[in-house]
């Protein structure tokens, strides 16, 4: 008896949904990417234009706009800039409860190569809004937040930066000084003349004054 041969094409099994440890992977490599100013043009085009939402949005300490053209725009007139890097600390991706939807959130330190051989570090905190799509097999970024303190920048500038912590020390000490000087005048023992004239006082013979 002959053997029935399954002449079925062969398909490749489909790949699974992306997981929280892909998910950091790529966020991780989207975050090097965009922020050192080293990569090519082509490079963003190929690895991170595709994850942009036609509406993204970024929002940072001085600039605020929406629009995936805006934002490449953005993008790559950062490039004409000073030099920088970036560093990442620690990274973590929650997805919501649908779980079609998520952020991430990357701590790292961005160093500003102003000069040569000499890199000024500035913590950043960077927040990705994303969107799952095509059946949780890739994503959309809808919001993209940079955070970072103007305080880090003048604490590394040379000679400014000295001076700043020097600011801040003689202020901590002023602010601790106002706050002991007030309690001490709020428990102050009020004067003779005050504890005579305060309502219900008595004299020395026990009855009102």
């Amino acid at each position: 008896m002959a053997t029935k041969v399954n002449c079925l094409p062969f398909t490749m099994p489909s790949m699974p949904r992306l997981g929280l440890d892909d998910l950091e992977d790529r966020f991780r490599r989207l975050s090097l990417l965009l922020y050192d100013t080293s990569v090519p043009g082509a490079t963003l085009e190929k690895e991170v234009y595709p994850y942009l939402a036609p509406g993204i949005e970024f929002v940072g300490p001085w600039r605020r706009v929406r629009g995936v053209e805006t934002y490449q725009v953005d993008l790559s007139g950062a490039r004409g800039g000073p030099r920088f890097d970036l560093d990442v600390s620690q990274l973590s991706v929650r997805l919501c409860a649908p779980r079609d939807a998520g952020r991430a959130v990357v701590d790292g330190t961005l160093y500003l190569r102003l000069f040569p051989r000499c890199a000024y570090p500035m913590r950043v905190i960077l927040t990705y809004e994303f969107d799952l799509i095509d059946g949780g097999e890739s994503f959309r970024i809808t919001r993209h937040e940079e955070i970072w303190r103007v305080a880090d920048i003048l604490r590394n500038v040379p000679f400014i930066g000295r001076s700043y912590d020097v600011f801040r020390s003689c202020s901590g000490y002023l602010f601790t000084g106002a706050v002991l000087l007030s309690r001490a005048l709020a428990g102050r023992p009020a004067s003779p003349e005050a504890a005579r004239d305060a309502p219900g006082a008595r004299n020395a013979h026990g009855r009102p004054a």
